[in-house]
């Protein structure tokens, strides 16, 4: 794989968050367009999105430098590279076609849904403080649609802009989950892992943005428990805004409840498996460790939102994440409400 070398060298990212995104230039937009057209459906090719360098195979040296950023699933090395290349061309990234700085990050990612497992009903579920019955509702704890013996987590509150309902927004992968689950299934919390039954239901999916390339959805709450507009240990959620390198988040989910993580890239698009179908997502942004001894996000974390640490203010769906490095990914949440067209109210509409 080429370096890349033979590249222009922008500046470096030493300004402000505000400054940050000026460093997305046509040239770089370009640049990450060029990568999306050559190398997205490459099935080694894991994300490719705009952002910080990053030196180390475990991802924790993060370089304030920006790339275009090809992350792939794996890496060959000297020889093993050179007889890979003779084999499989096809397959090889030439950074010098990118016209920009390139990284290639290693990391396979995988939706973060805690899987189905065997549990029965005559058992006692799973022990996890965010699979109990919560009353009122809120951001941040454990939810499943009536099919999927799993879990996942209620993201939050939002308003339908077309009707002025309330509804709760979590990831297609968690609401739905299958191409066949009908509109108006029903929505359990706690979900079936952690022992809800049709006598939890709190919900009824209506619609998603998978269409939209988004694995985003909406239910329409039904009243047998309020709802409000806070997350579980975090507080209330106060408005929207965009994620942007070196951004400081946090989530509130149901496996691993709080965590922070730094934004170190965005505007990526990616291809994921969805029941048996591939589907490119995009709008995707990139959250690394703060603390190397601290994971970001695990299985049945998927629906959590993303909040600026430092306003409460709502960046992102998660919705994958990557082990080994320890990463998480978030979809945008102002293109998320758009394409579903909800917005984040205050707690009295």
């Amino acid at each position: 794989m080429n370096s890349g070398n033979k590249n222009p060298q922008p500046g470096s990212f030493n300004e402000s968050i505000a400054e940050i995104a000026c460093q997305f230039t046509t040239q770089a937009q370009e640049a990450l367009d060029r990568a999306h057209r050559l190398y997205l459906h490459n099935p080694r090719v894991s994300l490719i999105d705009f952002g910080w360098k990053i030196n180390d195979r475990d991802g924790r040296s993060i370089e304030k430098t920006p790339r275009i950023r090809i992350h792939v699933r794996e890496k060959e090395y000297g020889a093993a590279f050179e007889s890979f290349a003779v084999n499989n061309p096809e397959l090889v990234i030439d950074t010098d076609l990118i016209g920009y700085p390139v990284d290639l990050p290693l990391a396979k990612y995988r939706t973060g849904q805690k899987p189905q497992l065997e549990w029965y009903g005559w058992e006692a579920p799973p022990v996890n403080p965010r699979g109990r019955v919560f009353n009122p509702l809120r951001g941040g704890i454990s939810i499943s649609n009536a099919f999927k013996n799993s879990y996942g987590t209620l993201g939050g509150r939002v308003v339908d802009r077309r009707t002025g309902r309330n509804m709760i927004l979590s990831n297609w992968h968690v609401l739905v989950g299958s191409w066949y689950v009908p509109r108006g299934t029903p929505i359990y919390q706690p979900g079936r892992l952690h022992g809800g039954t049709a006598r939890n239901t709190i919900a009824n999916y209506d619609r998603d943005a998978m269409n939209s390339y988004m694995d985003a959805a909406v239910a329409y709450v039904n009243g047998n428990r309020p709802i409000t507009n806070g997350q579980e240990e975090l507080g209330q959620v106060t408005g929207t805004t965009e994620p942007l390198p070196d951004m400081v988040v946090t989530k509130s989910g149901s496996k691993t409840h709080i965590t922070d993580g730094r934004v170190t890239g965005f505007v990526g698009r990616m291809v994921m498996n969805y029941d048996g179908v591939p589907r490119v997502i995009r709008n995707v942004f990139h959250v690394a460790q703060i603390s190397n001894d601290h994971e970001v996000s695990a299985g049945g974390d998927s629906g959590s939102w993303w909040l600026e640490k430092s306003t409460n203010r709502a960046v992102g769906l998660h919705f994958a994440g990557s082990n080994v490095p320890e990463y998480a990914l978030a979809i945008s949440m102002p293109q998320v409400l758009e394409a579903l067209d909800v917005r984040i109210g205050p707690e009295n509409t």
